[in-house]
């Protein structure tokens, strides 16, 4: 089972004599406890907008306030959101679409503007203190916006609360998902001073068995922030649960549910605002322009794939991978709406099943690891097919009696894309870590949002048109099939040891032109 990592009174006692000895500038300010601390608390704070509410109860809002405002078909009569398997459809800008694919089309714009935040912020943050400063200011904004959806009930006109809301959406996740990438940047400069790995350093290790322990540490880290945040949303669900079930209205229930996670956000900011540190970096350069930077570093660091060609391949997998799985969810909880009549409630509780079964899997599969002694890449591999099974269940609901058809496969489907949705998602981050040139973390974990968050607005958008098009949610678990499909056949290819040797030049030759 993978550890939290406490550090134990041992190795808090030789940091004083570590910081002494050990000379390069990330390692004269080892991790302790109380950082560690904190930097878990945050992914208890954040986990519940990832898990609970852009994962289940924006959607679901999003559809609800859209079937308000939307028509049916012949655009006169007003949606009927109480029958089973109804097409109707909103305004959206100059066009109508279908009102299952307006939350679909919210989610891939944000992802779309959050593209931008993450380029224009990720490689400040690799110089000076401003890791945690842009940590904290992203997320207190995306929180506040998180919490103002239970103002959309005093918000004017019942139909202009969709517009509203799809606006308050793009705000929180796009502040959400640039915080997480100065969080995952913390990682690698973990797995480097930490006092476990310091301390090997002194008994002068083979460079594999270092690389060895860094993994574990990074892996360690990964697990355990992942199945935090999963245990954060879990609880944020429930929580929620409570609000729709204790309010008349359910629609109105989710609204304030969302505010609650908004709420939970900002309080649980409070632990990582004391104890974080900010590792500083060398200042930013006196000859570059502070606006430009990033993008001019983004750049160059793409045109230098020919010399980091492993880790670029793992992106374009990580790409399709993260695309997919970020449109599962809220495909299903609208295919389940909309196709089975699943009520809000029920939504929630299959919420609920998600994240708990996410958690489960992050340890089960850590377990089959260490038992059958498998790489980080073979687990990824294992659980990258496990998902590609998950739109193959739907899509053979065309010509079988069964693929979600009946409410109770809802749930089967639940469990099992839970269980290989943390495992994955914690593996491919440790993975990534080992393939980031030194001192480049913000810049290049800003690539890996850039490619999970920045892709994610391919499969809303074309998920959302074939759904549009064909009126039919089902229709969109092929276009998932096909993308889940690509980064299993890439991860293939992907050579590890290659991939670590290549940014350990990377980083070397740049520091002698430099020099």
């Amino acid at each position: 089972m993978t550890e939290i990592l406490p550090l134990n009174s041992e190795t808090e006692k030789n940091e004083e004599t570590i910081v002494e000895e050990i000379i390069e500038d990330d390692e004269k300010e080892p991790l302790t406890t109380k950082e560690l601390r904190g930097w878990y608390s945050y992914s208890f704070a954040v986990g519940a907008y990832d898990t609970a509410i852009i994962g289940l109860f924006i959607p679901v809002v999003l559809e609800n306030l859209a079937g308000k405002a939307g028509y049916e078909l012949d655009l006169v009569t007003p949606c009927n959101t109480t029958v089973k398997n109804y097409k109707c459809v909103v305004k959206f800008g100059t066009e109508y679409v279908d009102t299952s694919s307006y939350s679909l089309y919210i989610l891939a714009l944000s992802v779309l503007f959050q593209c931008f935040l993450f380029i224009g912020g990720s490689a400040l943050a690799d110089h000076g203190a401003n890791r945690k400063k842009f940590l904290l200011f992203y997320s207190y904004t995306g929180a506040i916006a998180t919490g103002l959806f239970s103002l959309l009930l005093k918000a004017g006109d019942q139909s202009e609360w969709y517009w509203i809301a799809g606006i308050l959406t793009i705000i929180s996740n796009c502040c959400y998902g640039a915080a997480y990438v100065f969080y995952l940047a913390y990682i690698p400069i973990y797995s480097r001073i930490h006092p476990k790995v310091l301390l090997l350093k002194k008994t002068n290790p083979s460079k594999e068995n270092l690389i060895k322990a860094q993994e574990e540490i990074s892996t360690s880290l990964s697990a355990a922030s992942t199945s935090i945040g999963f245990v954060a949303g879990l609880l944020v669900i429930f929580i929620g649960l409570g609000i729709v079930l204790g309010i008349d209205s359910p629609d109105f229930g989710l609204q304030y549910a969302i505010s609650f996670g908004g709420g939970w956000w900002i309080v649980g900011l409070t632990v990582p605002l004391l104890l974080l540190k900010t590792h500083p970096r060398p200042p930013l350069p006196s000859t570059e322009n502070i606006f430009l930077y990033s993008f001019k570093r983004t750049f160059k660091t793409i045109l230098s794939t020919k010399n980091l060609w492993q880790t670029m391949k793992f992106l374009v997998a990580w790409f399709f991978l993260s695309d997919g799985i970020n449109t599962v969810a809220p495909l299903a909880a609208l295919f389940g709406k909309v196709n089975l009549n699943l009520e809000d409630k029920d939504l929630i509780i299959i919420g609920i099943v998600v994240p708990l079964s996410a958690a489960i899997g992050v340890y089960f599969f850590r377990l089959i690891e260490k038992i059958f002694k498998l790489s980080i890449k073979s687990m990824i591999l294992i659980n990258s097919f496990l998902i590609i099974l998950v739109p193959v269940y739907a899509l053979l609901g065309f010509v079988l009696p069964f693929g979600l058809k009946e409410r109770w496969e809802v749930w089967l489907f639940t469990v099992y894309f839970g269980l290989s949705l943390g495992s994955v998602q914690s593996y491919c981050q440790t993975l990534f870590c080992r393939l980031i040139p030194r001192g480049h973390e913000n810049e290049f974990f800003s690539l890996y949002l850039i490619t999970a968050k920045g892709s994610s607005w391919l499969g809303p958008l074309i998920t959302g048109a074939i759904s549009s098009a064909t009126h039919d949610t089902r229709s969109g678990f092929w276009f998932l099939a096909i993308s889940l499909l690509f980064p299993f056949l890439i991860f293939l290819t992907v050579n590890m040891e290659k991939g670590i040797e290549d940014a350990n030049n990377f980083a070397k030759n740049e520091m002698e032109e430099k020099a």
